[in-house]
């Protein structure tokens, strides 16, 4: 009896490194493919139609997609990345009436770096200069978090927009060049557990697969105006040392 599966399952990456490694699971895995396919190589002589073929290369490829900006997974991904406790925040808006020609925003020194400034009561961005700011321009410190204005837009109601660390919160990985070559392989484990009540016999056995090597050449991060963050990722597969590509296994 053929198995039916359903559903996404399943999805872990394995750094091919010394053990103990921690696998990192692929969380709301969206979809996954897989493409097993050979460069066919054509005996051809004077005629038209080939009077043979054989199989010549094997490619072993496919794509998974994930809604979650998971740090630990893109760190894993990009080769040569270092990662760390902490990240850079926005303030997207936080407004005020300006009294005195200056504002310290409430994140103070730990600002760290302007995003724009909104005169409201003017309806129109401010212009940034590095000091003596005329009327519709202002300066920042961003060691400090101080904004500077001119006197005359004193009660004008005003937008600041900023970034500032945030030492406990999220993960920022750094990425630099790296020499060519440089590359993390990854043992995928795809486990699916669906069990179907198919001609009245419930088949409950996982079907699972198994890529010892997966090089990944591809991240792409797609962020919708109405929709969910869209990670997609590319894999190729390679033997190990042992010949092995792939190991499939199936409930029935």
């Amino acid at each position: 009896m053929s198995q039916p599966l359903f559903g996404t399952g399943l999805l872990t990456l394995t750094p091919n490194l010394t053990a103990p490694v921690t696998p990192t699971v692929v969380a709301v895995l969206q979809d996954i493919s897989l493409d097993v396919s050979y460069k066919v190589v054509d005996l051809i002589g004077n005629l038209q139609v080939a009077v043979d073929k054989a199989k010549a290369d094997l490619k072993v490829s496919g794509k998974f997609k994930t809604g979650y900006f998971a740090g630990g997974l893109i760190q894993a991904i990009l080769a040569g990345s270092t990662s760390a406790v902490g990240s850079v925040q926005p303030i997207v808006s936080e407004q005020f009436t300006l009294a005195g020609a200056t504002y310290t925003t409430s994140k103070g020194a730990l600002t760290v770096s302007d995003l724009g400034v909104f005169d409201t009561t003017a309806n129109k961005f401010l212009t940034r200069v590095t000091s003596a700011p005329a009327t519709g321009q202002y300066s920042f410190t961003e060691a400090t978090g101080v904004y500077l204005f001119n006197a005359t837009d004193n009660t004008h109601i005003i937008q600041v927009s900023y970034s500032y660390t945030a030492a406990a919160v999220g993960t920022t990985i750094s990425l630099t060049n790296q020499m060519m070559g440089a590359n993390t392989t990854f043992g995928m484990r795809l486990f699916n557990n669906y069990a179907a009540a198919a001609a009245g016999a419930n088949i409950a056995s996982a079907s699972g697969i198994l890529l010892p090597v997966v090089t990944i050449p591809k991240l792409s991060l797609a962020f919708k105006n109405s929709g969910f963050m869209e990670k997609s990722v590319d894999f190729e597969c390679s033997a190990n040392a042992a010949g092995q590509v792939a190991t499939i296994w199936t409930g029935n």
